[in-house]
């Protein structure tokens, strides 16, 4: 119902004309927040982009590679390998949209610029979008809610993945956006078009990144909840249609390369479920305890604002008591965000890999829990005194806490700290794979995608990523003959250039082996460039 105001006001008391002026006076300003908020990330976002190159994490490599493929026509294929073999690892979506993006900026390798500053761009949208979610579905006060977004575009994690060509900030972004119109879905009954169009959204985003699968059960399991079956299942039979092609690629050209390029370049499924069969299923309680371990370090470490494991224990009760007040707080609201985030973090714990990245994907979520639990202690006058009490204590402990590590990461330009600490290893195994080989040779290496891509020579890895490795070392013994051998005995390597660390010391190991595979032909800095023996 809308109140209709005489012109000027000029019928009613000034007491009325208060009263009905206060609520557009204190909405005013959303918009040009939200616009504000918008900004902000993409001054930020553009801020800390350098040229420092690519193939820092192993992963922007990949990217850059499966996108020349598709701008060159060679369909979606690892270019750096022999043979060319289909990319079944990376869901397409990321890649495809460098492909096009690559039409219309400079070449490679200025082109990386052009991909980190596109990472601005999904910044803004994701602080724009939890700020709307944070608002909209969950209620928070205005305030709130732009200051959650404003955080969010100046938050370390996020710049660390955006000075990065991941495909981090995309998902994000999509998935955000996704979260807004699925709530709205859930409360609103929709037409079939639109029923089927979030479907299909859901597929491109699980094609970004594959944890985005997460939204079909997340919004099946709310519609459910509201008796709208015919809702959830056309939801679901849309993103799995739209899926489909993807899954029959990965099944059609998957399980085709040697063990040891198994863990970057074959499907996640396949890599995950043969670590089962290798370990068994203790391989699934063994991953959980280390990467619950590691979460949990972690998310102490970035919200404590003190040292000591007294101090981090108290910031991980402090973050689980705000967490539950939040899911209490914003359950009826904004159900299929709880699900989402929820399905997310169980995938997380499961997968045998560091898990810092995979939680800095969603950290505007986490932040969004911190500041419901926060919001809760003011904004809830029917709790009782004492848990608005804690909950307000718990707030303003993890919000010091966070703000500290903001500050040191902005004074330390963390954003930039892993280019930085890779890229003299990287121009190392460039240089010295481009004075010791022809252009013709495959070549076995640390940063294979980046030697590709800097060099044009195929490359193979040296170390090969297993999930038994996530939970122990290997053993130089275990990386040479898991790893680098069978590499040599399926492709024709000559040359082996091996960094510092785990490579060169598996290297080293065939070298010293009778018969020999390897002999060391030149000492670099920390490592070896080593002559591949016929057998």
């Amino acid at each position: 119902m809308t109140l209709a105001v005489p012109l000027e006001h000029e019928d009613l008391p000034r007491s009325s004309v208060a009263v009905i002026d206060a609520p557009r006076r204190a909405t005013a300003w959303w918009p040009l927040a939200l616009t504000g908020v918008g900004a902000l990330a993409v001054a930020v976002g553009l801020a800390i982009v350098d040229a420092l190159p690519v193939g820092v994490v192993a992963d922007d490599s990949f990217y850059v590679i499966l996108a020349r493929a598709l701008a060159s026509g060679e369909g979606y294929r690892y270019l750096n390998v022999p043979g060319h073999p289909a990319g079944t690892h990376f869901p397409p979506g990321y890649p495809a949209l460098l492909a096009l993006l690559s039409f219309v900026v400079p070449a490679f390798p200025a082109s990386v610029v052009a991909f980190k500053a596109l990472n601005a761009v999904f910044l803004a949208i994701a602080s724009v979008c939890v700020a709307r979610l944070l608002r909209v579905r969950v209620g928070l006060g205005a305030g709130w809610s732009i200051a959650v977004g404003a955080v969010t575009a100046v938050s370390v994690p996020l710049l660390i993945l955006g000075n990065l060509v991941l495909s981090e900030l995309c998902f994000l972004a999509i998935a955000l956006a996704l979260l807004l119109a699925l709530e709205r879905l859930v409360d609103e009954p929709a037409p079939l078009s639109r029923v089927l169009a979030l479907g299909a959204a859901i597929a491109a985003c699980a094609l970004v990144r594959t944890h985005g699968v997460v939204l079909v059960p997340a919004a099946a399991i709310a519609l459910g909840a509201r008796r709208r079956w015919r809702d959830a299942a056309l939801l679901a039979v849309a993103a799995v249609v739209c899926l489909l092609p993807w899954q029959l690629w990965t099944a059609r050209h998957g399980g085709t390369l040697p063990s040891p390029l198994l863990g970057m370049y074959d499907s996640y499924a396949t890599w995950w479920i043969g670590g089962v069969r290798t370990l068994g299923v203790s391989m699934i309680p063994a991953t959980v305890m280390k990467t619950t371990s590691e979460t949990s370090t972690m998310l102490a470490v970035l919200f404590s604002p003190m040292r000591g494991s007294a101090a981090h224990a108290v910031t991980l009760v402090a973050l689980a008591t705000l967490t539950v007040a939040a899911c209490a707080a914003a359950w009826r609201r904004a159900p299929v965000t709880l699900l989402f985030l929820a399905g997310y973090l169980a995938i997380v714990v499961l997968w045998p890999f560091q898990t810092a990245r995979f939680v800095w994907t969603i950290w505007p979520l986490l932040l969004a829990l911190v500041a419901i639990g926060g919001w809760t202690a003011l904004g809830r006058p029917a709790w009782r005194a004492p848990l608005r009490l804690a909950l307000g204590a718990a707030f303003v402990w993890v919000a010091v806490g966070y703000a500290a590590y903001e500050m040191r990461g902005i004074r330390g330009r963390w954003w930039s700290s892993i280019p930085r600490a890779n890229t003299p290893r990287i121009a190392m195994a460039v240089r010295s794979v481009a004075a010791n080989t022809s252009t013709s040779e495959v070549v076995a290496t640390d940063y294979e995608g980046a030697v590709y891509l800097y060099t044009g020579r195929q490359a193979l890895p040296i170390i090969t990523l297993t999930p038994a490795q996530y939970l122990r070392d290997y053993s130089p013994r275990e990386n040479a003959m898991e790893g680098l051998l069978p590499l040599l005995d399926a492709y024709p390597v000559r040359t082996v250039v091996a960094g510092a660390g785990k490579a060169f010391d598996a290297a080293q190991f065939l070298a010293a082996q009778s018969p020999t595979r390897l002999s060391l032909r030149e000492r670099i800095d920390g490592g070896g460039i080593f002559t591949v023996q016929p057998r």
